[in-house]
């Protein structure tokens, strides 16, 4: 009789489907898909996208996938209604890691961050520092000198993050965010307290455009998919 547990079995159909997928994932090309940003805001004020760097070549040694980012705020901010504008000083860059429709819980997925810097002071006033477990990081994006974030960072190449453990099929949600307690808002050039009626028009237009989730703004999201070069 055979003696060993079923759980720990090698000729059962959960081992053979695991062996089976790493033997399919082995002789892959993977690479990403970026779909288009879609603002959920002005765009002018905040945008960002993501792209495969250009010097990558999709093989099966490839042990991961690497990106580049595109980020770009207007100093002049974001007017709402009449003398009501509001100025980022931070925001947040996430990402959701999804495969079947649900949330990927396998510790061998990571999206591995690097810091974000502007080369010139004329490109942009920001920096990008890295929060988070390796698992689920992200960016804060702000002002090291304080003050609203302002400029345009292009990139062509580089590794500002790689992806590693991904198969064909997995979506990589990513989504920008800022705290309203992070807004630089002003009526007629003079920055408000919370209590004030400025600040409460500010939070009935976020309603209003539904991207308002408790105390945070959705700005941007944008769907990467992992897709098998042919």
């Amino acid at each position: 009789m055979r003696a060993t547990a079923a759980d720990r079995r090698r000729d059962g159909a959960k081992a053979f489907l695991y062996r089976f997928i790493a033997r399919r994932l082995s002789g892959m090309c993977l690479t990403i898909e970026a779909a288009p940003t879609t603002p959920r805001v002005d765009y002018r004020v905040a945008d960002y996208s993501f792209a495969v760097a250009g010097s990558f070549e999709p093989s099966p040694q490839a042990t991961g996938i690497p990106l580049v980012l595109s980020l770009s705020f207007d100093e002049r901010g974001w007017s709402l209604v009449y003398d009501l504008t509001v100025r980022l000083t931070g925001v947040d860059l996430q990402f959701f890691p999804v495969r079947n429709g649900d949330p990927i819980g396998d510790t061998g997925v990571s999206v591995k961050l690097s810091e974000l810097t502007c080369r010139l002071d004329a490109e942009g006033n920001f920096r990008g520092m890295v929060r988070g477990l390796q698992e689920r990081p992200w960016w804060i994006i702000s002002n090291p000198d304080g003050g609203c974030i302002s400029g345009m960072r292009r990139r062509n190449d580089g590794q500002d993050c790689i992806c590693e453990g991904f198969r064909a099929g997995d979506e990589i949600r990513t989504k920008m965010t800022a705290r309203v307690s992070d807004c630089f808002v002003s009526v007629s050039g003079q920055p408000f307290d919370d209590a004030s009626e400025a600040k409460r028009k500010f939070i009935e237009h976020l309603s209003a455009l539904e991207v308002l989730n408790g105390a945070e703004a959705t700005l941007g999201e944008q769907i990467l998919k992992v897709v098998e070069k042919s």
